[in-house]
């Protein structure tokens, strides 16, 4: 194969985008606000980068159908995280390494090599013995136009007791040296019941790689791979968070501690959850201009579908898959971690609407107005200290038969996360939380959009993420106390519109 192969591949499937394009814009479902590909799959954020003045973005990307397929990474570019510009296609599966219809350009990332933005991603086939994934390089001058590396793969053998699950390359610049984090099982596969882990290799180059060994695993507690790790600096800690496979419900992990790079070991003294929702997978972090760490994940997950026969409600529609809203992590003085939605959403706000402190009494069921009641953010202070109530219900996307409610018990410490559609099929997350939640007022913080549900809670160290799919009528929101009052110190709404 050669690069001529490669460019021919992306007009084919940049021809496929503009062929589908316009019926996947009518789709009843697609969001406001939040990033979508304009037509086909998407999953995985790659190769977060702020480069040149703008914030890339590529993703995991099938532009031929709304399901997932040979993986080809698409591209967008934007000044704010908000308003995107979609660029062309910028990788496509086109060699031996990487070409194959249950492989393709897996997740990688992205780094700032001078005058050349390198991408490292996961090169996935499949041989008679089963898959193959090998690291690849590709470059770019002008950010657009990339070329895969004439001597790819730049890691072609497994390192030792590692399964073929060997995947998602991070890669990080730490004083003279390119670290490279990749996620793997040891012995065992994923779905044989091997350990999770992250695995580093070095380089001076980018192109020749050497291994420095398992820098942190499981042990059978952490899932048994760990997909889409990343090691980042923040405040004056290292965090490494990854996606694990069959940990039940927790699907993105953060470990706080400490990087001996000289020794190829992270010691962590502190474990988190990103999101606790349904749908938030394959977070990838990266710094901006601003010196702030951004964070973007997939807003969904692989166990809401038998992906070999269901691509959910809107594979019909021409698309699948969109982004949560960019957060802002932050250690927390307790050495924790918050995820803020980033200041820029600000922009995004109208019809201010404020509800001044009042006290919702025992049983009372209120209404209030938020925009339409589907594009909207819902801020809620809440004065715990003041409040008798057992339990506080607030619904939202209220229709006939559908809804999702959030329940602060007072009672029990715990916020639940609870959405029932209109086959009366009803999924409850819940958490438990601090035991005076954190101090004496809480402030519930939501973002809704078309399709999905986003809270967050307890000064932003709670989240959770799920989609939905509701008819436009179900657009209503209420509060409602029981077994006590609840007081609220304000609530402010905003109806969110792109403009």
């Amino acid at each position: 194969m050669s690069d001529k192969t490669h460019q021919q591949n992306l007009v084919r499937a940049q021809n496929a985008v503009r062929e589908k394009e316009s019926i996947a814009q009518m789709g009843r479902y697609r969001q406001q606000y939040h990033f979508m590909a304009s037509t086909g799959w998407i999953n995985d954020p790659n190769g977060l980068i702020y480069w040149r003045g703008q914030y890339h973005l590529f993703y995991q990307y099938n532009p031929y159908e709304a399901v997932w397929g040979a993986m080809h990474w698409g591209h967008a570019v934007s000044n704010d995280l908000i308003h995107w510009e979609h660029l062309p296609i910028a990788l496509a599966p086109s060699e031996p390494y990487d070409d194959h219809p249950s492989g393709g350009c897996f997740s990688g990332s992205a780094v700032d090599d001078g005058d050349r933005l390198v991408l490292l991603y996961t090169a996935a086939t499949e041989s008679a013995q089963g898959s193959v994934q090998t690291q690849c390089l590709a470059s770019s001058s002008d950010g657009i136009t990339f070329e895969k590396y004439e001597n790819n793969p730049v890691i072609r053998e497994l390192p030792p007791d590692s399964s073929p699950d060997f995947r998602d390359p991070k890669v990080l610049r730490y004083k003279d040296f390119w670290y490279l984090i990749v996620g793997s099982s040891l012995g065992k596969g994923a779905r044989e019941g091997g350990d999770g882990c992250a695995q580093m290799y070095k380089s001076a180059d980018l192109k020749r790689w050497e291994y420095c060994g398992v820098i942190a695993k499981s042990n059978g507690t952490l899932g048994t791979m760990w997909e889409c790790p990343d090691l980042f600096w923040l405040g004056d800690k290292w965090v490494l968070m990854f996606s694990p496979m069959f940990y039940g419900e927790r699907k993105t992990i953060y470990l706080i501690g400490d990087m001996d790079f000289e020794n190829a070991l992270f010691s962590w003294e502190y474990e988190g959850e990103i999101d606790c929702g349904f749908d938030y997978y394959a977070p990838q972090s990266f710094l901006d201009d601003k010196g702030r760490r951004i964070l973007i994940a997939w807003a969904n997950s692989w166990d809401w579908m038998p992906w070999w026969k269901d691509f959910g409600r809107t594979a019909g529609e021409g698309w699948c898959g969109h982004f949560a809203v960019p957060r802002e992590m932050r250690l927390t003085e307790d050495k924790g971690l918050q995820f803020m939605p980033i200041s820029e959403l600000e922009s995004l706000r109208t019809g201010h609407e404020e509800y001044p402190a009042f006290i919702l009494e025992a049983e009372e069921r209120k209404e209030i107005y938020a925009g339409d009641g589907i594009h909207c953010e819902l801020v809620l202070t809440i004065d715990v200290a003041a409040s008798t109530a057992e339990q506080m219900f607030l619904d939202v996307r209220q229709g006939k038969d559908e809804r999702v409610r959030i329940t602060l018990s007072f009672k029990d410490r715990e916020v639940l996360f609870e959405r029932m559609d209109s086959n009366g099929q009803a999924d409850i997350l819940k958490r438990q939380v601090f035991p005076d939640f954190g101090s004496d007022s809480l402030t519930l913080h939501l973002y809704l959009d078309t399709c999905c549900v986003e809270l967050f809670a307890l000064d932003y160290k709670l989240s959770f993420s799920g989609n939905i799919y509701f008819s436009e009528k179900s657009n209503y929101l209420f509060l409602e106390s029981k077994c006590g009052n609840t007081k609220f110190n304000c609530i402010h709404t905003y109806g969110l519109t792109m403009g």
